[in-house]
């Protein structure tokens, strides 16, 4: 009986150290999570208000299974911001970075396939931060986040979400993992 006790509670402290990120601490990434809206274009992805960023130093990690991106105040090593992603960038080793390029419409060409996003971000590399696909081959699609069209080189976040990513500085690292 004990045996089985004691290899529960490693089973269970395993899974646990593997659904958090090292760059922050697990009781922020615990905190953050609670404060979670569904995911809805049209909302923000916490309850509260954004976070001032001031000049404090932010890193952006993007988890592809999670779907999230956890903003990050580096010298505290605490997540100060959870946003719902739609993440259709590859796992990197290496960070990207956010570039000056900010603007309000941008339009994806992919063969015969059009697609026109709101609110992007430029990040090297030609990636882009930006708010769903509002029209795909002239159709208006889902406003639904988990059902936008998948947009390659993109991260795909809600309305509110990408205008206050806009407001981030240039140079802000952005971190893909694959999991956590």
């Amino acid at each position: 009986m004990a045996f089985y006790f004691s290899n529960l509670i490693l089973q269970t402290a395993t899974y646990n150290a593997a659904r958090f990120i090292p760059q922050a601490s697990k009781t922020s990434q615990i905190l953050n999570q609670n404060r979670l809206r569904a995911p809805n274009i049209h909302h923000s992805s916490e309850n509260w208000a954004y976070p001032k960023i001031d000049n404090a130093p932010v890193e952006l990690v993007a988890i592809k299974q999670a779907k999230r991106i956890l903003v990050i105040n580096s010298n505290k090593r605490q997540v100060i911001y959870i946003i719902h992603a739609q993440i259709n960038l590859p796992a990197q080793k290496n960070s990207f970075r956010l570039l000056h390029a900010r603007g309000q419409q941008i339009y994806h060409i992919n063969g015969s396939q059009q697609a026109i996003a709101k609110n992007w971000l430029g990040v090297n590399d030609g990636n882009y931060i930006e708010t769903p696909v509002t029209d795909m081959s002239n159709h208006q699609v889902s406003r639904n986040l988990r059902k936008a069209p998948k947009i390659e080189n993109t991260i795909q976040v809600s309305t509110p979400d990408a205008k206050w990513l806009q407001t981030l500085p240039e140079n802000t690292p952005l971190i893909v993992k694959e999991d956590y």
